[in-house]
C-alpha cells in the first residue's frame, strides 16, 4: 500500500525510520477517513491499534464517571485536541486495557491505523525499526507525563493558596 506510506511518511513518529521501514508500516496499517462528530476510539473499549494523525483534528474525551460533579456535563471533558503529526492508542502497546478516553473528530478527519499485532510483526522482523517507534512514543509519553505533573502541581498550588485564602 504506497498510498499510505506515501501520507505517513512526513508524520513525526515515523521521521527516523528508513523508507523501506515506512513501506512496511504503510503495508501494515490503514487509512480511515472519519467525519466531524463520529467517534474514532471509545472510551472502555479494547485497545488494539495505535492511530496517527494525518490530517484533520480530533477532541481526546473522558466521560463523568459516577458522582462526578454536573459541570462534567454528559458529553465528558475535553482532555486535549491533537492535530496531524499527533498520535494516539499508544497505551494499548503497553497495557492491554480498555481505553481510558473517546477521541472524537472536530473536523474531517484521515488517520492511520496500526494494529496491535501488525506492531508485534515489525518487533520480530525488524527489531531496530520497532525501537525507534517505541522511543518516539516514550519521548511523547514522558511530555505529556511532565506537562500533567505541571497542572497538577498548579492545581495544588491553588487549592492551597484557596485554602489559606478561606481562614
Amino acid at each position: 500500500m504506497a498510498v499510505a506510506a506515501d501520507l505517513i511518511r512526513h508524520h513525526p513518529l515515523l521521521g527516523r525510520l528508513t523508507a523501506e521501514q515506512i513501506l512496511r508500516f504503510g503495508q501494515s496499517g490503514e487509512l480511515e477517513n472519519v467525519q466531524p462528530g463520529e467517534d474514532i476510539v471509545v472510551e472502555v473499549t479494547h485497545g488494539d491499534a495505535l492511530y496517527l494523525i494525518l490530517s484533520g483534528r480530533a477532541d481526546v474525551i473522558v466521560t463523568p464517571r459516577a458522582g462526578a460533579p454536573p459541570s462534567l456535563g454528559h458529553e465528558g471533558r475535553r482532555l486535549a485536541s491533537l492535530v496531524p503529526g499527533e498520535f494516539f492508542g499508544e497505551m494499548s502497546l503497553v497495557e492491554p486495557a480498555p481505553r481510558s478516553a473517546t477521541v472524537r473528530a472536530i473536523e474531517p478527519t484521515e488517520v492511520f491505523r496500526l494494529p496491535n499485532f501488525a506492531l508485534q510483526n515489525l518487533l520480530q522482523d525488524d527489531p531496530f525499526a520497532f525501537n525507534i517507534v517505541l522511543v518516539s512514543v516514550v519521548r511523547v509519553l514522558s511530555a505529556r507525563l511532565r506537562k500533567t505533573n505541571e497542572i497538577v502541581g498548579s492545581i495544588g498550588l491553588l487549592s492551597e493558596w484557596l485554602a489559606g485564602s478561606l481562614v
